[in-house]
Order: C-alpha cells, then sequence, then structure tokens
C-alpha cells in the first residue's frame, strides 16, 4: 500500500529555496547592464543562452505568489468550514496577515536601512521629510502600490503579497460558487482587459489556480496519478512529458510575439509546472532535499537583501569574481549568512514574543471597533 500523498510545509519551503536560486540568477544574470561592466564568464554556456534562461526564472514571483496563495487558501480552508465567514471575520483574517507580513519584514529592513546609512548609499534622493514617507511607506509595503521611492526595486513584491492577501477573502468566495470557471473567468479578464507588463497585474493568473490546487489537492493528485503501471516508467514519462511542456513554454516567454499575445497564461502556467515538477521530481531527494528547505526557510530575508549585496554594498567586488556559479554563490552564501545572523538577533531580542503581543492587540483592537 502506497503512502498517502501531502504537500506539507518542509516541501512548500524546499519550493521556495529553488524560487530564490531563480531569483538571484535572474536578477543578476538576466541582461547585459546587470554585469555592470564586468567580463563574467558562463562557461559551459554562451552568454546568450545563459541569458535567455536566466530571463525565464523572473517566474520566481510566480512561484512565489502561488506559494503564497496556497497557504493562505488552506488557512482559510482550516478557519472556515465551506469558506463561510462574515465580512468582519473576513477582515481580521485579511489584518491578521498583513500584520504578520509587515513584522516580519522588520528586522531585515532595518538592518538594510541602518547599512545604507552607514555606508552613505541610501536611494532616497526627495529631502528628510518626503524620505521619511518613503521609508514608512517601504516598511508597509506600499510604496509600488502609490509609487512612492523605493530603497530597492526589488522591495515591490511586497505590494504584491498585500495585493494578494486583501483579495484572498473574495477570491475563495468566488471559487465557492464557480469552482474551475473561476480560472478562465480570470484568464480571459487578464488576457484582454488588463494592460500588460504591470508587476502588479501580470502574475494574477497564479491566484485562482493556487486557489483550485490547494483546496483539491491537485499537486498530490498529479504526483499520483500513473501513465503506466511501472513506477520508473512512470517517473520517466512524466518528466520527458513535462520538460517538453515547460521547453515550448519558456521558449514562448522568450520571444517578444509570445509576451505580447500570451504574458498572462504564461507568467501563471509556467510556475504552477515548476512548483508540480519540484514536487514530483527534486524536493525529496535526500541531500538536495535538506539544502533546499534550509534555504527557503531564509527566503524571504534573502530576498530583502540579496540586492543590496549585488548592486549597491558590494557591487564590485561581486562581479569582479568572474563566473556565474562563483558570483551566484557569493550572492546566495552572503545573503543566507546575514539571513542566519538576523535570526540569531531576532532569538536574542525575544522579537517573536514581541510580534505575537503586538498583532494580538491589534487584532484585538480592531475585532471591538471594526
Amino acid at each position: 500500500m502506497e503512502r498517502k500523498l501531502k504537500f506539507t510545509k518542509a516541501n512548500t519551503a524546499a519550493v521556495k529555496g529553488i524560487a530564490i536560486i531563480f531569483l538571484i540568477l535572474y536578477h543578476g544574470f538576466s541582461i547585459k547592464s546587470r554585469l555592470y561592466g564586468y567580463p563574467v564568464s558562463f562557461w559551459p554556456l554562451s552568454e546568450t543562452t545563459a541569458m535567455a534562461i536566466c530571463r525565464v526564472m523572473v517566474q520566481c514571483v510566480g512561484i512565489f505568489a502561488f506559494m503564497s496563495v496556497y497557504g493562505l487558501t488552506l488557512s482559510m480552508k482550516a478557519q472556515y468550514q465551506d469558506y463561510e465567514f462574515t465580512g468582519h471575520e473576513a477582515t481580521l483574517f485579511v489584518l491578521k496577515r498583513y500584520v504578520k507580513l509587515v513584522l516580519s519584514f522588520t528586522i531585515p529592513f532595518l538592518f538594510c536601512m541602518g547599512v545604507t546609512y552607514l555606508t552613505n548609499t541610501s536611494r532616497y534622493s526627495d529631502g528628510f521629510s518626503i524620505n521619511l514617507i518613503n521609508a514608512g511607506m517601504d516598511f508597509l509595503g506600499l510604496s509600488h502600490l502609490f509609487g512612492t521611492q523605493m530603497q530597492i526595486n526589488t522591495w515591490w513584491y511586497l505590494s504584491l503579497e498585500i495585493l494578494l492577501i486583501f483579495f484572498m477573502p473574495f477570491l475563495v468566495r468566488f471559487y465557492k460558487r464557480y469552482g474551475w470557471l473561476m480560472v478562465f473567468m480570470f484568464l480571459l479578464v487578464g488576457s484582454f482587459m488588463l494592460e500588460k507588463h504591470v508587476h502588479l497585474t501580470k502574475y494574477l493568473f497564479v491566484a485562482p489556480l493556487a486557489v483550485c490546487f490547494a483546496d483539491q489537492n491537485v499537486l498530490e493528485r498529479l504526483k499520483g496519478f500513473r501513465i503506466v503501471k511501472n513506477r520508473f516508467l512512470n517517473k520517466i514519462l512524466k518528466l520527458i512529458l513535462c520538460t517538453g511542456i515547460l521547453y515550448v513554454l519558456c521558449k514562448m516567454f522568450n520571444m517578444k510575439w509570445g509576451t505580447d499575445h500570451f504574458e498572462f497564461v504564461l507568467n501563471g502556467t509556467i510556475p504552477v509546472l515548476i512548483v508540480y515538477m519540484s514536487y514530483e521530481f527534486v524536493i525529496e531527494i535526500p541531500g538536495i532535499r535538506q539544502i533546499l528547505e534550509f534555504i527557503g526557510k531564509h527566503s524571504a530575508n534573502i530576498f530583502y537583501i540579496h540586492t543590496f549585496i549585488r548592486a549597491v554594498w558590494c557591487k564590485d567586488f561581486t562581479y569582479s569574481l568572474g563566473h556565474v556559479a562563483v558570483i551566484w554563490l557569493f550572492i546566495l552564501l552572503s545573503s543566507l549568512a546575514i539571513s542566519v545572523m538576523l535570526g540569531f538577533v531576532q532569538k536574542l531580542i525575544h522579537f517573536d514574543q514581541f510580534s505575537a503581543w503586538i498583532t494580538k492587540r491589534i487584532l484585538g483592537f480592531a475585532d471591538r471597533n471594526l
């Protein structure tokens, strides 16, 4: 009898580990200007081929968004039977997730702001009072939503995360009423009505997919599906089929024609396919699993910090290392080391207890007054 499959929190961390690896490769090597004039070797690949691969790795954004909505859906499913909740309950759910997001950003935000101040590398340039507002908007994750200046452009993703959090009650209610039809509605609206190439909207197709996948255990069902009875042959056939589909989708993504006409659907299907392939073929390999889970547990901090290392604080040293693999490894390990250090500081000052206390106070006030 085969064990019952379950996409666990450890699996989620491992997938996030893969996504953060993609993120560093995309930010570091996807276009020539990101090499800052340094002669970087991509051997054994050509520069053109390597950069084309790295450009596709922007799909890490969709992977992170998918995993966020996936987790939020499971939380709502556990908390509200049949997704039945009042407007008051939905407000508290959204507020709790938003407060949790901001508090998890607090320590890395203060670290990054402190280092930029000490190294005189701050990118705020509007005068003290406006810069204070800019910093506040960055801290609250609202800079990209309102168009205020950001300390680092990478932090735009916080605005997408907030959008997804606030969108969740409407999304699951719509799913409850229309099921998979919701996916096709999003596809039509997103493909023909939303403005193209906009960060906050072009990844939204992963949201309805994540809700359906989480509620109906689609990842587990796909992994348990057998094309043939032979286990090894089944795995090989699945790998060939998925790799072929992924190759075609990525080729389309790297074509101007493909993104002009199918950007919305590609930014939804490619991340979901990568998540499934990671679950099916990668994240349960002994050794690799543990490494990816460890990286994934630090993925948020690495996300917040890595661009400062490669583009602000240590730009010249980073790209003087010469080879893409060495540069990538330096960015990853240095970001990871800082994240581990921040985790130690967080424990030392009992920040988790403070976060729980302030969250309880905010939610209590909201519960009484909203």
